[in-house]
């Protein structure tokens, strides 16, 4: 059997994995399924008033709802740290708010449009760099053959720290944490995720797998694990082998105006067993 364990994204850069739950006091209603931009989903009744979901990401809104989505006044608090509370519009952060960033737990005035944050010039990631795709190769040769299979693919480089991606490819990363602070860093796996990887190819080799995990490991200022919560419908052994190899691994520190703070490296993964 030849197996391979494909990520989408390093670092949750594409779709949401896991269960969405959500709490409503509007009970038969219509179901949707609402996408937030490159983060989680919605799925549940339409809503309308107020009330308080989780998305399948993990983050919660509680607020003004409107056909099933945040419109008006209301508060997400994000699984990758910090909290937005101001004004939405169709589902998307829109108008005046604040919020209060990761790591630094800073609070400060924000304004969204059509959820892009305008009040600081925006951070823009080159198509090339969203679209790039990064290889792991397997340590094993088929026989007769010297080409290696390709096992996984991030679109960033899987044996590179934080300060050694391009600047390019740092603003990728920062573009997956939606309260980070201007300047900020995010925690990184110190020397990139391919450890992590290798040891979920050894792994999933004798097993057919088709599922979705996403994992956030808490790193405090001294680069120290904390937690490592998994949201996956996957069976609870292979779960947990999962957040353990991602607990062994070593990281960097979040960076919040230039001192080391705390921070959640999350790893989005799609495992899929080819035969």
């Amino acid at each position: 059997m030849r197996s391979a364990v494909f990520l989408s994204a390093l670092l949750g850069l594409a779709m949401p994995c896991g269960a969405a739950l959500a709490a409503s006091n509007t009970p038969n209603q219509p179901e949707i399924q609402l996408r937030m931009p490159a983060r989680g989903s919605y799925n549940g009744p339409i809503i309308n008033g107020i009330a308080k979901a989780r998305f399948s990401n993990g983050d919660m809104y509680q607020g003004e709802w409107k056909n099933g989505k945040p419109d008006g006044i209301g508060t997400m608090s994000y699984m990758l740290g910090g909290s937005y509370e101001g004004e939405w519009k169709n589902g998307k952060r829109n108008g005046k708010g604040v919020m209060t960033f990761a790591g630094s737990e800073r609070r400060a005035e924000v304004r969204f449009v059509d959820d892009q944050r305008v009040d600081v010039d925006a951070e823009r990631v080159s198509a090339a760099t969203a679209s790039a795709r990064f290889w792991l190769l397997s340590g094993d040769e088929p026989t007769g053959s010297h080409i290696r299979n390709k096992v996984v693919y991030s679109t960033l480089p899987l044996d590179r720290g934080f300060d050694e991606l391009t600047p390019d490819q740092q603003r990728l990363v920062r573009s997956t944490y939606p309260a980070l602070d201007a300047g900020d860093q995010p925690p990184y796996p110190l020397k990139g995720g391919k450890e992590l990887y290798k040891l979920l190819v050894q792994m999933i080799r004798r097993m057919e797998l088709m599922e979705d995990i996403l994992v956030y490991v808490a790193v405090d200022a001294e680069a120290n694990v904390t937690s490592v919560t998994t949201m996956t419908t996957m069976d609870p052994k292979l779960r947990d082998l999962i957040a353990a190899g991602a607990g062994l691994i070593k990281y960097k520190p979040a960076q919040c105006g230039g001192q080391p703070c705390a921070g959640v490296v999350p790893f989005n993964l799609h495992l899929r067993t080819l035969l």
